[in-house]
């Protein structure tokens, strides 16, 4: 039988996380990245997809109610001891459940944030010729100086574990460039009657319990940003 056709995306399109990725890579690990984009492979299963949506409606929840969660996690723990599923669906429903833990142990941080749902039809955000693949989870309300502001608030649920200096630096970077990226798409992408603010466009990486705001002064970033797009759209076709 004949392997199927590899299949390759013509035009340039990155995810908003393998950007990030990008952001912080030698070369040679960039050129494995828009290899890896342009030729993309089918993963066996799309990790934490059962645990989006209850996250959402919890934050989103004004008296964050935890009934989502905690349904949530029976569904999952009854998928984790039934020996009849693949061990790779009852992997994922196992780390899904320290990530609902890991979320409400980030009381703290993300207690005082006022989160609504995002509209589910979002248009894609387009930086320097490549389509990135971005999604808001949620909106930010805020207010400063009498002005209502909002911005987008970007989930991520990374399986790094590494707890070196250089880790959790380059952990850092990553999630302040999705948080430039998610103010950027709050910006052109998300219709409100609220003016954006970088402050409230933020990636919140739920494993390592930390919340990454976009900074005031995002230009630096956005150049960067960019910029890279511009190579990567031009590395594209010799790929």
């Amino acid at each position: 039988m004949p392997k199927p056709a590899q299949k390759v995306i013509e035009d340039p399109r990155i995810s908003v996380n393998d950007l990030a990725n990008y952001m912080v890579s030698s070369d040679t690990a960039r050129m494995t990245i828009i290899k890896r984009s342009k030729y993309p492979k089918k993963p066996p299963m799309i990790r934490y997809s059962r645990i989006r949506d209850p996250i959402q409606l919890y934050l989103s929840d004004p008296n964050r109610d935890a009934n989502p969660l905690i349904s949530c996690e029976q569904m999952l723990d009854q998928l984790a001891n039934d020996s009849s599923q693949k061990q790779l669906v009852r992997e994922d429903a196992r780390l899904s459940i320290e990530v609902l833990h890991a979320l409400q142990g980030m009381g703290n941080k993300l207690g005082p944030l006022d989160f609504h749902r995002a509209p589910k039809k979002q248009s894609k955000l387009v930086i320097s010729g490549v389509t990135i693949s971005v999604r808001a989870d949620l909106i930010v309300h805020g207010a400063s100086k009498g002005k209502e502001q909002y911005g987008a608030a970007i989930l991520r649920m990374t399986q790094d574990d590494a707890s070196t200096d250089a880790a959790k630096s380059k952990r850092r970077d990553m999630g302040l460039y999705v948080a430039a990226i998610a103010s950027l798409h709050a910006t052109e992408n998300i219709q409100s009657n609220r003016e954006p603010a970088n402050r409230l466009s933020m990636s919140i990486d739920v494993q390592h319990g930390e919340v990454f705001q976009a900074k005031t002064s995002n230009t630096q970033r956005i150049s960067n940003l960019e910029n890279a797009c511009a190579m990567i759209a031009a590395m594209w076709p010799t790929i």
